[in-house]
């Protein structure tokens, strides 16, 4: 019994050992490279590179497009006493989508696409010459446009999760598919309030603009 007893302390005592020197550079190796996956993710200054690197998904993408609305006011005299419009009542609405691509860490290309409704209300004095010299109740020029926009992004500052700081240089391309002359009356009508016109297929208007834009 005793002789059986120290063959197994014997035994157990060998294959500790074994199991030692087998599984030990195992488990250091594991660590060693648990230990360069955690300094892969770093730099030399202990930054997180996910964090530092430009993300495929969200404002910053290689690839990314958004839409966007916008509305305004027009505040600026006219230069032409004969086309002064009221400042404030004068407006215009945007609703459009953007797209853009990554060419590099600081330059883009982009386009953005775009309706806009634009409403100028006339002033009714006796300098009025636009459209006419005709005096209203109310009276304004309505525009629908569909423009087109294509764009080169220079990036000053990449930023993780918004599109930075930027310079947008291009061009717009807008056709104007509905122009109206529309004009309010009281008590013109016999029998009625007020009475509305709305003209149509206006000649002193154009049909295409065009320009350069920058933001």
């Amino acid at each position: 019994m005793l002789l059986r007893s120290k063959n197994k302390l014997f035994l157990s005592v060998c294959f500790l050992l074994f199991s030692l020197v087998f599984y030990s550079p195992l488990l250091i190796a594991q660590e060693e490279k648990k230990a360069v996956a955690e300094e892969e993710k770093t730099d030399k200054y202990g930054r997180d590179l996910e964090e530092l690197t430009l993300k495929k998904r969200g404002p910053n993408l290689d690839n990314y497009g958004h839409i966007f609305m916008g509305f305004g006011v027009l505040l600026g005299e006219s230069e032409e006493d004969s086309a002064q419009v009221i400042l404030g009542r004068s407006h215009s609405f945007t609703i459009g989508y953007l797209s853009k691509w990554r060419i590099n860490s600081w330059y883009e290309l982009g386009f953005d696409v775009d309706y806009q409704y634009s409403a100028y209300h006339m002033k009714q004095d006796s300098a009025k010459k636009v459209p006419n010299s005709n005096l209203h109740k109310k009276e304004k020029l309505v525009f629908n446009r569909i423009e087109v926009a294509p764009f080169q992004r220079f990036k000053i500052r990449n930023r993780y999760h918004s599109t930075g700081t930027f310079i947008d240089l291009g061009a717009y391309f807008g056709w104007n598919y509905r122009i109206k002359h529309q004009t309010l009356e009281k008590d013109h009508v016999q029998g009625s309030s007020q009475s509305k016109t709305v003209s149509l297929g206006l000649k002193y208007t154009e049909d295409f603009n065009y320009g350069v834009m920058a933001r």
